[in-house]
């Protein structure tokens, strides 16, 4: 019988920040434990607010009718001895299984005799599925950054108040450790109810909006668009587009009412960025702008309630703002008292890191290491001084009153001041470009001046604080060193920059010697730094959907050359979609290869045509060199038309025969073959 089910978890509010991974890790884990229970389900729908989770299950049903599932086990070559007596694996795997030495089946894997057992199981009922693991899965969410209350086990982003749990219109208890488990839910906290309990599923929403919470993303987004749009309009204009702001104020209210206030004209006067700053990374307001994109004397905020009191609420929010921008006004024209340059030497009385020295030490080692990779990169000597400059003042703008005030603004007031100050616009551009991506998924830099400046910034942050041993380790990263290596890769990919990432981290790791005079263990930082940047790779392009065995089977080489890696990964990835057939096929020619033979092939001692034909069709394969440009799917459907004769060369051929000429020859050809494959791929880690 098909059910619905209903969870929702009741949090003090969430950070926004938070929301849409902790809704992809509930979506993931119900879809898991459906599978693994073995129950179907027609959909799983994940909504929030900032005090609650929702989770639908629609139409979930189990199959409680006895099946037979084939459970496998040891190899045969290490369950038997040599008389066929059983030992321990095969005999502890069968313990394990409740079955005995009757029940055993052999079949092939893979090219290798494995045991299987065959079992009658039985499902569970989707009640019993869910009032055993639901809890179980909560907890399992994890976090940036959680806490503990109460004495509970639980840790989360923000402590759980109360747990929704209804199946088929009845409640599904299970135990929370205390936490309140039925089918009482809450309202807006200051406009809705505080006990509200639901009767049927199919009216949970409803009696969310009775009281004023707007269940849905994208209903709350449809309304806050609406008002955003038909406000700004009213006022000869339309709002600033931001997505990572809207997707912060869709998800910080329950009831979104769009308002809009006016500002003083003269505040449009300093530049665009000391205005909008404060608008919308303190205050959470939208600006508006004319149809030629600068500003107008108006914001917009969304108010988490209804339109009550709304002058007041207005000029409340109206009084906060202009206190911010009397500030930055104030900064602004002071800052402007001297050109930008002038703000360098004041960068020894800004520390860096403790152990790696002062900002104008940073700035010394930006200097030297971008004109160092505008080398290793090829660049033309005419972009020589545009970087040198570009890194000399990149860092200048952070000892000016705005940006201390104003952090946001790093980068984007060293633009403004650079091309206030009369620097050309390549350097005043790459000064701000140097700080992108700033977060996840957000603007890479364009030029090549900032290109270069951006990683050299990150890598002398990375490779520094890996000298003094500084690493990441589990979830903390205080210094935001995934986001600066991501940013690398990023970049890389973006631009399909070829060369081996060893090179650069060498550079600055030599840098650092020469002046900072910095002593660490040069071997250690090299190898962590690179772990580091492969760990962050593999975790991107699993991201991107790459099958994690077959970046586990690109990643670990000796180089890191990320466009290669990841060009690699990719064709792997699309050839085994058609050819997973080739698995066997490799991993045959892997296994029975040996670099220890250093023969040449000699034509002489081969036995029969059909090593000859194999030979021919191995050596028709040509040179390959496994560059960034290569083109590695074409060569993988190369290696494949060796496989339809090499499959049947080695149905009907023993390799290790006694004659021991004949068999390093057959050894030494296989090896020619091996070694192709191994240059793009180690087949032991594909596992489909």
């Amino acid at each position: 019988m098909m059910s619905n089910y209903l969870l929702e978890i009741g949090v003090e509010e969430i950070p926004s920040d938070y929301v849409k991974n902790t809704k992809r890790q509930l979506e993931d884990k119900f879809k898991k434990l459906i599978e693994e229970n073995k129950l179907t389900c027609e959909s799983i729908s994940v909504e929030s607010t900032p005090r609650r989770f929702a989770i639908l299950l629609n139409n979930v049903e189990a199959d409680l009718t006895e099946k037979t599932v084939s459970v496998k086990g040891p190899s045969v070559k290490i369950a038997y001895d040599e008389g066929g007596e059983p030992k321990k694996p095969l005999l502890g795997f069968l313990r394990g299984q409740g079955a005995d030495l009757s029940d055993v089946v052999i079949r092939e894997f893979k090219g290798e005799d494995y045991i299987y057992v065959e079992k009658k199981e039985k499902s569970k009922s989707v009640a019993e599925v869910l009032r055993e693991n639901v809890y179980e899965l909560v907890k399992s969410i994890s976090f940036p950054r959680s806490m503990r209350w109460a004495g509970k086990s639980i840790r989360w982003a923000r402590p759980i108040r109360w747990f929704v749990s209804i199946l088929d219109d009845e409640v599904l208890d299970f135990d929370a450790e205390g936490i309140s488990v039925g089918r009482v839910t809450k309202g807006h906290r200051s406009l809705g109810s505080n006990h509200i309990e639901i009767d049927e599923i199919q009216n949970y929403e409803k009696l969310l909006k009775e009281n004023y919470v707007i269940l849905k993303y994208k209903d709350r987004k449809d309304i806050i668009l609406r008002g955003l749009n038909r406000l700004s309009s009213e006022v000869g204009g339309e709002y600033m587009k931001d997505e990572a702001l809207l997707y912060e104020v869709i998800n910080i209210v329950e009831y979104p009412t769009v308002l809009i206030g006016g500002i003083d004209k003269d505040y449009l006067e300093i530049p665009k960025e000391v205005i909008t700053t404060p608008m919308k990374d303190h205050q959470r307001y939208f600006p508006v702008l004319d149809e030629n994109k600068n500003l107008l004397p108006y914001f917009l905020v969304v108010r988490n309630g209804d339109e009550e009191f709304k002058e007041n609420v207005v000029e409340g929010n109206k009084k906060v703002l202009v206190a911010r921008l009397e500030d930055a006004k104030f900064f602004y024209e002071i800052d402007m008292k001297k050109p930008l340059e002038a703000y360098v030497d004041e960068l020894e009385n800004l520390a860096f890191f403790e152990g790696l020295g002062n900002m104008k030490l940073k700035t010394e080692r930006l200097t030297d290491l971008t004109e160092r990779y505008r080398q290793a990169l090829a660049i033309g000597e005419d972009m020589a001084h545009p970087i040198g400059r570009a890194a000399y003042l990149s860092k200048a703008d952070l000892v000016t009153k705005m940006v201390v005030e104003f952090t946001e603004l790093q980068g984007t007031m060293g633009r403004i001041y650079a091309s206030k100050s009369g620097e050309e616009e390549r350097v005043a551009t790459a000064i701000e470009e140097s700080y992108m991506p700033r977060s996840s998924g957000s603007a890479l830099p364009k030029t090549i001046t900032g290109i270069i400046l951006s990683i050299a910034d990150k890598m002398d942050t990375i490779v520094g604080l890996y000298a003094i041993e500084k690493y990441v380790t589990g979830s903390q990263d205080p210094f935001g060193l995934r986001r600066a290596c991501l940013g690398i890769i990023n970049i890389f990919l973006e631009n399909s920059i070829d060369i081996d990432l060893r090179k650069l981290v060498n550079d600055a790791l030599l840098v650092y010697t020469e002046k900072n005079e910095l002593a660490f263990d040069y071997d250690t930082a090299m190898d962590k730094v690179l772990d580091f940047f492969r760990d962050r790779l593999k975790n991107k392009l699993i991201d991107d959907g790459v099958s994690y065995d077959t970046v586990n089977s690109v990643i670990n080489t000796s180089d890191l050359n990320i466009i290669k890696i990841a060009k690699k990964a990719k064709s792997i990835d699309r050839f085994l979609e058609d050819n997973e057939d080739q698995v066997s096929y490799f991993t045959r020619i892997i296994n029975l290869s040996d670099y220890q033979v250093d023969a040449e092939v000699r034509e002489d001692l081969f036995e029969n045509d059909l090593e000859r034909s194999f030979y021919e069709k191995i050596t028709e394969l040509g040179d390959f060199s496994p560059s960034a440009e290569a083109d590695f799917l074409a060569e993988l459907n190369r290696i494949k038309e060796t496989s339809e004769i090499g499959n049947a060369y080695l149905d009907n051929t023993m390799i290790n025969v006694e004659d021991e000429e004949v068999k390093n020859n057959r050894i030494a050809m296989l090896n020619k073959l091996a070694r192709r494959i191994e240059q793009i791929l180690d087949i032991k880690e594909i596992v489909r």
